[in-house]
């Protein structure tokens, strides 16, 4: 019997004493509502505690917790401003002719998940053909693109620094590009022992450098990484290194949602001051965002699928922010990382057989044909990091297994979205080529974890196409 049933059952009728009307009294007793809760608690219809950064219900069940932006804590405290919940971030592609007073805040630009819309492609299938430089161009969604990438919450908060001198406050405007020791020596750990783009650190470094006064953000979200680097190999201090890397990203999300014209006009009208370090920002916030997703949203298969389709949909906005730039970054600086790509493709003449049966198993599947067409170009494009993983050097192959998210189609995010078989197994291929990469800090076990979470969620009567991944996974490969 629920609580309704029993108030009606001991509704006191007319000319009942008081006791039994105080005994509905109680039963219907009311509880004061939470008007300022996070959207999650709201959508459940349940109370929120409104702690923050994560309220009580959602740190316990492990989901993403936001708060509308004209919420307010039910407490505050003196520490520094409360930041987002392991938020994917908001990138902002800007438009060429906004002006200079035109600085739009990070946290008025967000929109809430549910709002999420990709527009699909308009009546054209998309094509596999090559790159100019290596990469597989995706043509079934680039044009037209929002300008925004989705976030995966409604707000994200400007922060200031726990080791500023100043007051713990929210910031009008935008924060100041200020390095603190703290700062240099995450950049000293990020040159010294933080391996993260192979025999290209060094470069990675000078161009951060290098630009750092045109653009903060680059140097912020190298740092950031540095930061969960260091909470990966400190345990203990986890948390404080976590809450370093939100802060710098945020902060560098900041600056790179800055209109171009500002850019230029500090820094002079050369090219790279906009395109490279944005290109650069890009790739390691990809990065950083792969780490986060593989590393604490294993609860279970809906909340890991719901965190990688986000994290498809902010790749699909690197992919919008630089496909243009391509032109102009291969007389830059980046051009040898991007022509060692270009090599690794060249050098695959005959390609490999990975995929060759989950391509057979798409074909006769009983999917409709937009999800046939998106599962495989996913396949195809997975056959391709396969082929540039096997002819990269050691030390940077794992850019293949980061390239893959990027060139993700609507159709095909559609499809895992409905968690169609067929798609889940293309993750699941995709979970032997992470396996292949393991050596690397940021991916780790997540190929082991990807594979074995999908074959559970499967069952038996997928066995059969999920036996490949199952016993790659088990082996001990380079």
């Amino acid at each position: 019997m629920n609580l309704y049933t029993a108030s009606e059952s001991k509704r006191p009728s007319s000319g009942s004493g008081s006791q039994d009307g105080t005994v509905a009294a109680k039963l219907r007793r009311a509880h004061r509502k939470s008007r300022k809760g996070c959207w999650e608690c709201k959508r459940r219809h349940i109370k929120c505690d409104e702690s923050r950064p994560a309220c009580g219900n959602c740190a316990v069940s492990e989901r993403s917790c936001s708060f509308p932006s004209s919420a307010t804590p039910a407490t505050t405290t003196p520490t520094a401003s409360p930041i987002p919940f392991h938020p994917l971030p908001l990138l902002q592609a800007i438009p060429n002719n906004a002006s200079n007073n035109q600085v739009q805040n990070c946290a008025d630009s967000c929109s809430d998940a549910s709002a999420i819309q990709i527009p699909q492609s308009a009546g054209r299938p998309p094509s596999c053909s090559r790159g100019r430089v290596g990469f597989p161009e995706v043509t079934d969604d680039l044009i037209p693109f929002p300008t925004t990438v989705p976030s995966f919450t409604d707000t994200l908060a400007v922060t200031t620094f726990v080791d500023s001198s100043s007051p713990a406050t929210i910031p009008s405007g935008l924060p100041q590009p200020i390095f603190t020791a703290k700062h240099l020596s995450l950049l000293h750990h990020a040159i010294t022992d933080m391996p993260l783009a192979g025999s290209f650190i060094g470069l990675v470094v000078d161009i951060a450098l290098k630009w750092c006064h045109v653009a903060p953000y680059a140097m912020d979200q190298l740092l950031a990484l540095s930061a969960d680097h260091l909470g990966l190999l400190s345990p203990e201090n986890a948390t404080s290194h976590r809450r370093t890397a939100t802060e710098l990203q945020t902060r560098a999300l900041m600056w790179f949602n800055r209109p171009p014209p500002e850019l230029t006009n500090r820094g002079g009208s050369d090219p790279n001051k906009t395109c490279v370090p944005r290109f650069l920002f890009a790739s390691l916030l990809s990065l950083q965002i792969l780490y986060e997703t593989f590393t604490h949203y294993r609860a279970n298969f809906h909340v890991f699928i719901e965190r990688f389709l986000e994290l498809a949909h902010l790749h699909r906005g690197v992919r919008t922010v630089t496909s243009s730039m391509y032109d102009t970054i291969l007389e830059s600086s980046i051009r040898p990382f991007l022509l060692n790509i270009r090599n690794a493709e060249k050098a695959a003449k005959h390609g490999g057989s990975e995929c060759v049966e989950l391509i057979s198993l798409i074909r006769a599947s009983d999917l409709g044909p937009t999800a046939v067409t998106g599962c495989l170009r996913a396949a195809r494009t997975l056959q391709w990091a396969f082929n540039i993983h096997a002819n990269l050097p050691l030390e940077d192959n794992v850019h293949a297994a980061t390239a893959f998210p990027v060139l993700l189609t609507a159709d095909f995010l559609d499809t895992v979205r409905k968690q169609q078989p067929e798609a889940l197994i293309i993750m699941a291929y995709y979970g032997v080529l992470l396996h292949r990469c393991r050596k690397s800090w940021f991916i780790d076990d997540a190929g082991t974890f990807l594979v074995r979470l999908i074959a559970d969620y499967l069952g038996s009567f997928w066995q059969e196409p999920m036996r490949w991944p199952l016993e790659e996974v088990a082996r001990e490969q380079g």
